[in-house]
């Protein structure tokens, strides 16, 4: 790490200390290095800290924020991010209420891989200016990145409030919303939005999650339709495709866009990858060659030329293509596994079992890597970890075949409520949800299907499945709260309606609702202050108006 003159006096002084020896002269130096704004004055700071002369020259005589903003920005731009983020903090110790340096530190830890850091610059730089859209935008990206969804997805309605038309805040907000496994708000949000090529793939990825995998491929296929050179949705198309067992549909697609884009490795990557996983080795295997001469070094190139390598016995070269793959991304279980066969078959199985138990750590639980550690692990002779490993194979195997057997019927079943056959779909649900009772979105489908044939109980059943499944499913909990209302329960509804606000504070209709359950139990100066929430958010929001009006009346009347 760069040290930098824009450090307070302590660290200027003790880099100081070796050449400087008279403690008077230390002590002067420390005094201007801790006001001073010039990078290269302070001994020891080092020249690679230095900027243009005269971005240096403003830093000292007008060390505003703009000041350090532009020498920060320069540093950035220049790829010199240690010393950009000491130039920030720097200014934000003299004008530590300065948005713009707040944003640009936050900025610039975020792009430096260091979005932990990014936080807290971020939330102060919202603090400080709460309209500054790209601030909200960045601290939801950092947040999400760390996994604080629900944090984040603060920031993406705070963004939206700036621009309701933000692309950026409603592709993360749909991203958060599907790491919380909530797909049915990602689809009620996108389904009839302007969409970029993005959102669109937010709104497939959404509706492949809820098996409705006919509206996946409508959606990729308008979307392919209006930019019919994207990369990004031709591949999820083609993925789709090929889930489907449409090998032929699929390799038809990505040969077209490799054709269409010959100079494009994205493009390429796409029929590659195509080729490789229907079984059409020699083409991919003649491919793979060329595109690997182009990009020798691209992780995920070595995998595949590895794969194919592997399946065609030649261990050897597929063992330094998936060596370098994994030392390219260590993080990626996929060629992990694949060397970690490739090694078995090389008779090394202690080499192999490292490779498979870190695939499994990184991620992967697919059924076939748990039967090659079993194998590897016999051969070893560690028969109980083997046996164990056996069990677990057994395990997903069962599991990936409920999997499909669920998506299978949930597909019949929307098919049959489509066409208005409720008791058909019902049935079908009912079959997936208990071959899959953990999907809370198979568990809400069949909620509406029983909603339509009026079995309340049954209804109720299959909310209470689809919330216990994913406490954080806000469709669920406002349709059970409107249960409870209806059922006049008004302390159940109460209690869902405000786990909903919690979970979707910038919905107005769930705070009416919560409103509503509050007068009925006479607590109207609490039921409005859930309605100032509503008017606040819609302030032409017909229904809260005249709730506010009966309220008013019947206040008066008490």
């Amino acid at each position: 790490m760069h040290q930098t003159g824009h450090h307070a006096g302590l660290r200027c002084a003790a880099g100081s200390m070796s050449a400087h020896r008279s403690l008077a002269r230390i002590g002067l130096i420390a005094a201007v290095c801790a006001g001073a704004y010039s990078l290269a004055i302070c001994p020891g700071a080092g020249a690679a800290c230095t900027g243009p002369a005269a971005l240096e020259t403003r830093i000292h005589t007008h060390p505003d924020a703009d000041a350090y903003a532009a020498l920060g920005a320069w540093f950035d731009q220049n790829r010199q991010k240690e010393c950009a983020v000491e130039t920030y903090r720097s200014g934000l110790k003299q004008t530590p209420d300065s948005a713009q340096l707040s944003y640009s530190l936050g900025r610039s830890l975020y792009t430096a891989g260091r979005p932990q850091e990014a936080v807290a610059p971020l939330q102060q730089a919202v603090r400080l200016d709460p309209v500054q859209l790209k601030a909200h935008l960045l601290l939801g990206a950092a947040l999400a990145q760390l996994g604080r969804n629900q944090e984040a997805l603060m920031e993406w309605k705070a963004a939206l409030k700036i621009d309701p038309d933000s692309k950026a805040a409603l592709d993360g907000q749909a991203k958060s919303l599907m790491a919380a496994g909530d797909y049915e708000t990602v689809i009620r949000s996108l389904r009839n939005a302007a969409r970029d090529a993005s959102l669109t793939l937010d709104l497939a990825v959404a509706y492949r999650k809820t098996g409705r995998l006919d509206d996946a491929a409508q959606t990729l296929s308008k979307g392919l339709s209006a930019d019919p050179g994207s990369d990004p949705l031709t591949a999820a198309l083609v993925s789709l495709l090929v889930d489907e067992s449409h090998y032929e549909a699929a390799t038809t697609l990505a040969e077209k866009i490799a054709r269409t884009k010959p100079n494009d490795l994205e493009a390429q990557r796409i029929y590659f990858r195509t080729l490789v996983i229907t079984g059409d080795n020699d083409h991919a295997a003649t491919l793979g060659r060329n595109l690997l001469a182009l990009a020798p070094h691209d992780a995920d190139l070595l995998n595949l030329n590895g794969l194919l390598e592997k399946k065609a016995g030649d261990y050897q070269a597929a063992r330094k293509h998936l060596e370098e793959a994994v030392a390219l991304s260590p993080n990626d279980y996929n060629p992990r596994v694949n060397l970690g066969v490739v090694l078995a078959a090389l008779h090394d199985p202690a080499g192999a079992r490292i490779q498979l138990e870190k695939a499994l750590a990184l991620g992967t639980d697919e059924p076939q890597v748990h039967f090659e550690l079993a194998k590897v692990l016999r051969t070893l002779g560690e028969t109980a970890e083997a046996q164990q490993q056996l069990t677990l194979y057994q395990q997903k195997l069962k599991q990936e075949s409920d999997r499909t057997f669920a998506v299978s019927k949930a597909d019949e079943a929307a098919l049959a409520a489509k066409s208005g056959d409720y008791r058909k779909a019902a049935d079908l649900y009912r079959q997936a949800c208990v071959a899959q009772p953990n999907d809370p979105a198979m568990a809400y489908q069949l909620a509406l299907v029983l909603d339509n044939l009026g079995d309340l109980a049954g209804e109720r059943a299959a909310l209470e499945q689809a919330i216990q499944a994913n406490p954080h499913f806000v469709l669920a909990q406002y349709q059970l709260g409107y249960m409870d209302f209806q059922a006049g329960d008004n302390a159940g509804a109460e209690q869902q309606f405000r786990l909903t606000v919690e979970e979707v504070p910038d919905n107005a209709q769930a705070w009416i609702s919560l409103a509503a359950v509050l007068a009925a139990q006479s607590r109207f100066d609490e039921a409005q202050k859930a309605l100032a929430h509503a008017l606040k958010l819609d302030p032409d929001n017909a229904a809260a108006l005249d709730l506010s009006k009966k309220l008013t009346a019947s206040q008066n009347q008490h």
